[in-house]
């Protein structure tokens, strides 16, 4: 693949990625980086290794650029299409296992991230888990609401069924 080709995928990355996480990685191994990978993939995200140089070039009229202080010393970008989060929650599980890995820097939605905000992204619960809050926290007011107009209700049906309950002892006494 040419200098050209490269820099023309990265542009296309960089315009479709949802997420991007910038790290450094010095002394990795090839099945180490094979891992990374494979773990990336799982959660649907990539891990490229790119020259400084050709990524600066794909980011240039781009929002991305801002990010262009980080591009120093052996850089590789983890991006995603789809979940940030668990692109985020992947790569720093990765960086605390391997000290030849570090965090530098992140891009999510035209915000440049610093290394403590992506390790905050990973922090966050699966999307699935926040849409289950998301939903019992709309439920449970009118589950209250519900138990509170059903109250008066159960009250009366309880008198009604002592009243009963007193008057059939009465008749067969």
């Amino acid at each position: 693949m040419s200098k050209a080709d490269t820099v023309e995928a990265m542009r296309g990355i960089i315009a479709g990625q949802k997420g991007t996480v910038l790290a450094e990685y010095r002394g990795l191994t090839v099945a180490e980086i094979t891992n990374l990978r494979k773990r990336l993939r799982e959660v649907d995200a990539e891990f490229r290794v790119v020259k400084n140089t050709l990524i600066r070039r794909a980011a240039k009229d781009s929002g991305f650029s801002r990010l262009e202080e980080f591009f120093i010393g052996p850089t590789a970008i983890g991006y995603t299409m789809s979940d940030p989060v668990s692109l985020a929650k992947a790569m720093r599980e990765f960086s605390v296992g391997n000290q030849k890995i570090r965090l530098k820097a992140g891009y999510l939605d035209g915000k440049v991230l610093s290394a403590k905000e992506i390790e905050a992204l990973a922090d966050v619960p699966k999307r699935e888990v926040l849409l289950s809050r998301l939903v019992g926290g709309m439920a449970a007011p009118i589950t209250r609401l519900a138990q509170a107009l059903s109250g008066p209700k159960r009250k009366l049906v309880c008198v009604l069924q002592s009243i009963h309950d007193l008057k059939s002892k009465q008749v067969s006494a």
